[in-house]
């Protein structure tokens, strides 16, 4: 099962909707949350449209458009979804005027935007697309569940094209509720997160999507191999994180002596990276180099299509930037890379991104 990347569109806290500038120009924040940095709308989405449109819907559609648009705009066979947290923001609204104004409502376009599949049904709208359309909402395993279903329509041959993304948005109301429980860190510079002690995160949010395909003409794009996902509740050994790596690099045909870049999730929560520590220390090779991602995009549901955003440029520009790298690729050409993430030990996510 495996699936070429022949385009992306992202929208991040970086510079990445323009693709010409990142790695280059790379934003450093003093802040305990990342917001996107957003393109002019007015590009990609019909302007009459966007007055009343949230701000998560224009992130979903700009981006999808952006993907389709490099994609030489091809109408996919399949659109499918991963959010965590979904339209929140318009969830509150409806649910805020209910409260108010004793169960009426003025406006219906709040309740329209607030469920989860908000994103995907307005991209289909946008596209007139009535093809196969689903929307996953399984926290840490949003997009990776989204990723697999894709792959499985790909691997089936019920689609030649889909597109698929992950999307989060973070709202007041979810940083304060999550701040209860001493998720975020005081306001700290984001680029030296790593170098942080204390527990705690800082949180952030985006939109990536990929036009993927069984097959693909150019050698440079990024293919994905494998994605699986797994548990570690609380009574089982960590050891079990290693053995589930193993077990997935053999499954897809390498071992870990073939890697050579890992993408970590390690987001300055200094108890919760202890993890990935001792997977560098004691478990990958000496000449595997390292990274970190979420210094660039903060920590969110969907966080891992970042990730694989990050990995499809690294391998078509053969070069790790210097804002992510932990340990530098001793090798020539990289070729494979292992994107692993964990939602506070219990969640695990992984993925194998190799050169096509």
């Amino acid at each position: 099962m495996k699936a070429f990347i022949t385009a992306s569109g992202i929208i991040s806290p970086q510079h990445t909707h323009d693709t010409t500038e990142f790695p280059g120009r790379v934003e450093s924040f003093l802040a305990n949350r990342l917001t996107c940095i957003e393109p002019d709308y007015r590009n990609l989405i019909n302007p009459v449209l966007l007055r009343r449109m949230p701000r998560i819907l224009k992130m979903g559609l700009a981006s999808s458009q952006l993907c389709i648009n490099r994609a030489g705009n091809i109408q996919p066979d399949a659109i499918v979804v991963g959010t965590g947290l979904g339209c929140l923001n318009s969830l509150e609204q409806f649910l805020t005027e209910m409260l108010n104004n004793k169960e009426h409502i003025t406006s219906v376009l709040p309740f329209i935007y607030s469920t989860h599949n908000a994103v995907a049904s307005q991209i289909a709208m946008m596209l007139k697309n009535h093809n196969y359309n689903v929307t996953y909402c399984h926290r840490g395993f949003s997009f990776e569940s989204a990723l697999q279903d894709a792959m499985m329509q790909l691997e089936e041959q019920q689609a030649e094209n889909v597109l698929v993304g992950g999307i989060d948005e973070c709202t007041p109301d979810f940083m304060q509720l999550y701040g209860y429980l001493d998720y975020w860190k005081l306001p700290s510079d984001t680029l030296g997160l790593l170098k942080n002690t204390t527990p705690g995160t800082i949180a952030g949010e985006g939109s990536a999507f990929f036009m993927l395909s069984g097959r693909s003409e150019n050698i440079t794009n990024a293919v994905i191999r494998g994605v699986t996902t797994f548990f570690t509740p609380a009574d089982i050994p960590e050891v079990r994180i290693e053995t589930e790596i193993e077990s997935f690099l053999q499954d897809n045909g390498i071992k870990k002596e073939d890697l050579d870049l890992v993408l970590l999730g390690m987001n300055g929560d200094f108890p919760l990276d202890e993890i990935y520590r001792r997977l560098m220390d004691s478990f990958f090779a000496a000449e595997t180099g390292c990274a970190a991602y979420k210094p660039l995009c903060g920590e969110y549901y969907t966080s891992s299509a970042f990730a694989l955003w990050l990995a499809s440029v690294i391998i078509s520009r053969q070069m790790v930037p210097d804002s992510v790298s932990i340990c530098p690729v001793s090798r020539n050409r990289i070729k494979n890379i292992l994107l692993y993430n964990h939602l506070r030990n219990v969640e695990h996510s992984l993925m194998l991104v190799c050169q096509g």
